[in-house]
């Protein structure tokens, strides 16, 4: 990748960038990379409201020349961060979704929730957690524990499946059908062949409705109620109260599973705060 970015520079002449921003100080701007910053600033220019661009709208912005902003582009499409969609047209390639994964991962919002937790946890006596998705597994990234803690496996930083729990299941919910498919297909022997079409069909109504609840399904007599939590369309994770099965009635059943969804929007509320 060195070549290509040196052939920019050459072609170019390493221009200076005179349409950006200018650097708080020189000493702060990196030396020796004017044609990846001219790169990087012209794959900024995407966004929600520009999800395309072409080579004129390339030149509008950046003064380059037409043959440098053709090979700014081709460098972009070498990476196989951007494609063209129509003659002329660019868009953003799906290389893009998995580094907006890889940043989702870094983006926990515990000081957000614990508080959440701590009243979720309060208000019902049972024990409340917060679980995000990695890659094939759920993991807890927040805990309050009830006064009368009880033993699950659902710890912080435990690694669980995604197939089994309510709150896990919500999460394995939110992938698209053919991401769906391909988890199955990397489970294997793990689950048979009717318990997979049976977990794909139950994840249906939990897609639909963003609330789940399960008994029993990842430790012998627990039973929990999860609600899904979402940011700008994109899933941040399930808040959800577990507690012994056999001491809940269903008006204490009712009353968590109207605290978990409070909770989910609280959660809502306080990370839009924070942004």
């Amino acid at each position: 990748m060195m070549n290509a970015a040196e052939n920019i520079d050459e072609a170019d002449g390493a221009r200076p960038d005179e349409t950006a921003a200018p650097a708080p100080a020189e000493a702060q701007r990196t030396k020796g990379v004017d044609s990846a910053r001219r790169a990087l600033q012209i794959l900024l220019e995407f966004s929600e409201s520009t999800p395309e661009l072409t080579v004129d709208n390339v030149l509008e912005k950046h003064d380059i020349s037409v043959p440098s902003a053709y090979r700014y582009i081709s460098l972009l499409r070498e990476l196989d961060l951007i494609e063209e969609r129509e003659k002329g047209r660019f868009v953003l390639s799906p290389q893009i979704f998995r580094l907006a994964r890889a940043a989702e991962t870094t983006i926990d919002f515990r000081g957000q929730v614990q508080p959440i937790l701590n009243r979720m946890a309060e208000e019902t006596g049972e024990t409340a957690l917060y679980l995000r998705r990695v890659n094939d597994s759920a993991v807890c990234l927040a805990m309050a524990e009830s006064d009368h803690p009880i033993s699950i496996s659902f710890q912080p930083g435990t690694l669980m499946p995604l197939y089994g729990g309510a709150a896990a299941k919500l999460l394995l919910s939110e992938l698209p059908p053919p991401k769906l498919a391909q988890y199955f297909n990397r489970l294997g022997p793990v689950l048979s062949k009717q318990a997979k079409t049976k977990l794909e069909r139950d994840l249906e109504p939990l897609r639909e409705t963003g609330y789940a609840e399960s008994a029993g399904e990842v430790d012998r007599g627990v039973w929990a109620a999860a609600a899904s939590v979402h940011t700008n369309g994109i899933t941040v994770g399930a808040l959800t109260i577990v507690a012994p099965d056999y001491r809940l009635s269903d008006e204490h059943k009712a009353q968590i599973a109207e605290c978990v969804r409070w909770g989910a929007k609280e959660f809502r509320a306080a990370i839009a705060d924070e942004h």
